[in-house]
């Protein structure tokens, strides 16, 4: 076994409830006086988040799914309010679309203030939706991970219950794929059987306790560790996700609820080895049992923890047609994977 890893994440991370205290000394160690903040429009409406950031030169509302409309307009919001730093406050979105402002608005330090799990923060890319509706994505050399991130558990507080635990199914996609990502890569592996193993017990008690802080930082460490493997988000169920999420407004947290343990049955065929090594990070303790028996666990596993969660399961809530699904499918097509396979993945979550 021999390889190389590279990282591609940001050089600082700042958790713990109160960690954002710490904001105003990280801005300064990265010569940012003037930032820019990028958002959604409930965070940015919401006083009680607001006074604890730093006074800002401008800002840029960013809705689901990152429009290329509105991040177009958030680098043309920057560039007049001349900022020397980028600062970017919620889930996924609003956290891609700063990345290319900060790329486009000359290479300008980002520092991310994340409030959900999805940990776009993470990823040395950006996602965007284009003028077609299409989920792009975006990528340069060096990667366009922030400078720095803040995972301050009592501002986390302030995201919807259900929106927080969809993102922390997110987080376990993440994970799980990390897992069946060809060739060895022990650091992100050990780290997301981790993941995996935290998600796994503190999810159910984000839900049971909504308001506990030592939950939430529990849930966003396990959201961490979730992601060290920068093509943990191009396998399978992240792909098929993109072809349904932007295109029929279903957010990106959801098409995991949606998709996850069906990718993971389908991947069992041809992987269960490599699925069966997240069984004792579940809780499955089953002696005896074949590689084939603990992968199929394992996706039991997770659809259960996504019910009891009390998260979305049914594709055929959002009322795509046969021809839709086969038509989102359809570019995914080849490499080893039949349409008709992948078709058959969007029923059975129907």
């Amino acid at each position: 076994m021999a390889g190389v890893f590279h990282y591609v994440g940001p050089s600082a991370i700042y958790w713990g409830a109160r960690s954002l205290e710490r904001l105003t000394e990280e801005l300064t160690k990265l010569g940012i006086r003037k930032p820019f903040l990028v958002t959604t429009k409930s965070l940015a409406q919401n006083k009680a988040v607001l006074k604890r950031l730093p006074v800002t030169v401008g800002q840029a509302l960013i809705g689901q799914h990152a429009p290329h409309k509105q991040v177009e307009c958030a680098v043309q919001a920057a560039r007049a309010a001349a900022p020397d730093g980028i600062m970017s406050l919620g889930g996924g979105s609003p956290i891609d679309a700063a990345k290319i402002v900060a790329l486009e608005v000359g290479g300008l330090p980002h520092v991310a203030v994340p409030t959900t799990l999805s940990v776009a923060e993470l990823s040395p890319a950006a996602g965007y939706t284009d003028e077609a509706g299409q989920k792009v994505g975006k990528r340069v050399p060096g990667g366009m991970a922030p400078r720095a991130v803040f995972y301050d558990a009592e501002l986390a507080l302030h995201t919807p219950i259900d929106l927080w635990l969809s993102t922390g199914i997110r987080a376990l996609d993440h994970a799980v794929e990390t897992i069946l990502e060809p060739g060895d890569h022990p650091y992100s592996d050990t780290l997301a059987l981790e993941g995996i193993r935290r998600l796994f017990a503190s999810l159910p008690q984000a839900k049971a306790r909504p308001g506990a802080v030592d939950v939430r930082t529990e849930n966003q460490i396990a959201a961490w560790l979730s992601y060290t493997y920068p093509r943990a988000a191009g396998g399978l169920s992240h792909m098929l996700g993109k072809q349904i999420g932007a295109p029929y407004g279903i957010p990106h947290g959801v098409t995991s609820c949606l998709l996850l343990p069906h990718v993971m049955r389908y991947r069992a065929r041809t992987q269960a080895e490599r699925l069966a090594l997240l069984a004792p990070a579940m809780g499955i303790e089953r002696r005896g049992a074949s590689a084939e028996e603990l992968a199929c666990a394992a996706a039991d596993a997770v659809y259960g923890l996504i019910r009891k969660l009390g998260l979305p399961q049914h594709l055929s809530a959002y009322r795509l047609s046969d021809d839709q699904l086969r038509a989102a499918a359809q570019p995914l097509a080849g490499d080893g994977r039949p349409l008709d396979d992948l078709v058959s993945i969007y029923r059975a979550a129907a």
